[in-house]
């Protein structure tokens, strides 16, 4: 059963791919010029750079990474290494920036009035979005950032078949998730120390929710955590955003006989990750879907059996650099110890397409 599953994630990756590519063949002609925002866009940009984390990601997801010349700091993604950094987001370096000879800056409202007014005043146009906040919103971003590479025509498709892609694979995921009924909840500390976790109905809950787990803390109205809710719903997994969670999990009377903590069963993901609603979204949902699998296979006495559900082993999202948090180091060792063996089944062809769904 196993073996199937991989062979259909990998699947999921192909088709996934299959219609991206598909979008960018559907229309004829230039599709410019487009306005997007305030900005008016009279051709298709050869080199952009972006200075957000997330649309960064989207970028990349909907297969424009290729036009990226630089990026900001804050854009910090492994797949993203080998293009340069140039600044900040609100600072950025704008001479390195017209020495790549960008036409077009991606930026977001962080970016400093000087800076935009000296790129603006070297040639460069400049496309300020907002972040989405919501998968309406989000939808709409990935349109308005396909519109502005590609045009009215194919860009626009591209962006909306992407959308539509990222949510069918991770529905399939979540879908064919687990054979096990589980718990689990995403905790993090404010700039006040306050222990907080996702809102409801926020994009970073939605994604969060795909691992195939109960999320204890699921009608979050606000971000603070009432103790008393996360003690009733002691989640059987833990996910945190830096080791100072699990230290004030630790340290508090009331919360340090949680399952999750007294088991071990805790999982460190940045909170940026939840962040980043393209590549990097996959990313995190297979992250935690192999840390659960192998739990669940190594303690199944600790979970009350699904009649309906099978297992599933998730495919490896691509990393370039060496693992830098336990999130990364977990998922490095499922895939070579199992995820590799159970894709043989895979032909070369489907293998080599799932990885160009991530680039």
């Amino acid at each position: 059963m196993k073996r199937t599953l991989s062979v259909l994630l990998a699947l999921c990756l192909v088709l996934s791919a299959v219609s991206l590519l598909a979008g960018c063949n559907k229309a004829g002609g230039s599709g410019y010029p487009v306005t997007v925002g305030d900005v008016t866009i009279d051709k298709e940009p050869a080199n952009i750079v972006v200075l957000n984390d997330d649309f960064a990601d989207i970028v990349s997801y909907i297969g424009y990474d290729i036009k990226m010349v630089g990026r900001s700091a804050e854009c910090d993604q492994d797949f993203l290494y080998v293009v340069p950094v140039m600044g900040s987001a609100a600072s950025p370096d704008v001479n390195g920036i017209t020495a790549a000879k960008a036409d077009l800056v991606i930026a977001d409202n962080t970016l400093s009035s000087n800076s935009r007014s000296a790129l603006e005043s070297a040639g460069v146009k400049v496309l300020t979005l907002e972040a989405a906040k919501n998968e309406e919103e989000l939808r709409n971003l990935y349109i308005s950032l396909g519109t502005a590479l590609g045009g009215s025509e194919k860009g626009a498709v591209k962006g909306q078949e992407g959308y539509d892609s990222l949510f069918t694979m991770l529905d399939k995921l979540n879908t064919a998730s687990s054979s096990v009924v589980q718990t689990a909840a995403y905790l993090y500390l404010d700039g006040s120390g306050q222990l907080c976790t996702f809102v409801k109905g926020s994009l970073e809950h939605s994604i969060f929710n795909f691992n195939g787990c109960t999320n204890v803390l699921l009608n979050q109205t606000q971000p603070a955590v009432n103790p008393d809710e996360l003690q009733k719903g002691s989640p059987n997994y833990i996910f945190y955003d830096s080791p100072a969670v699990l230290d004030y999990l630790k340290a508090s009377p009331q919360l340090s006989k949680l399952s999750g903590l007294v088991s071990g069963h805790t999982l460190q993901i940045p909170l940026k990750q939840f962040m980043r609603h393209g590549s990097s979204a996959e990313q995190t949902v297979f992250e935690m879907l192999n840390y659960i699998e192998k739990i669940t296979k190594a303690t199944p006495d600790q979970a009350t059996v699904a009649p309906t559900k099978a297992a599933a082993t998730p495919t490896k999202a691509p990393a370039t650099a060496a693992p830098e948090t336990e999130a990364e180091a977990t998922e490095a060792e499922l895939t070579e110890a199992e995820v590799s063996n159970d894709a043989g089944d895979v032909s070369a062809d489907a293998n080599a397409n799932a990885q160009n769904a991530y680039q």
